[in-house]
């Protein structure tokens, strides 16, 4: 089953889906979320993470930068490039991957906003409320 886990929060705002594909990655940043009060859910698999942000079960989307999908080279990209069906949807990549060509190419597929995963948690939750709409 490609859901890591379930929204952890009940609020009138939509859930976040956390994209990765390491379980324990996903695990720290769903703790971070749920000791911030945003309700998340995540999904490991890109497919099942696409078919959650269609329905639009979220409005903001912290993905890794590298999860494949039929689709495409990666959601991030797959996502970004759906503006007709998720024109409001926002992607904050949060990655290992650094380097100037993953930054560049992270923000050439539309991403939002990048955070270094090793950041400190009050820096992912800053870029997560700004994306979200509330103040930081």
């Amino acid at each position: 089953m490609s859901v890591l886990g379930a929204a952890r929060s009940a609020s009138a705002r939509p859930p976040v889906l956390v994209i990765d594909d390491k379980i324990d990655d996903s695990d720290v940043t769903m703790s971070a979320l749920d000791h911030a009060g945003f309700p998340a859910i995540a999904e490991s698999q890109g497919d099942a993470a696409l078919e959650r942000a269609r329905n639009n079960l979220t409005r903001l989307v912290v993905s890794e930068l590298y999860v494949p999908c039929a689709e495409g080279a990666c959601v991030v990209t797959v996502l970004k490039g759906d503006r007709y069906r998720l024109p409001r949807l926002h992607v904050l990549v949060h990655t290992r991957h650094t380097t100037t060509a993953d930054t560049d190419w992270a923000f050439a597929a539309g991403c939002d906003a990048l955070v270094p995963k090793g950041a400190s948690v009050a820096v992912l939750i800053r870029e997560v409320r700004r994306l979200d709409g509330f103040a930081a």
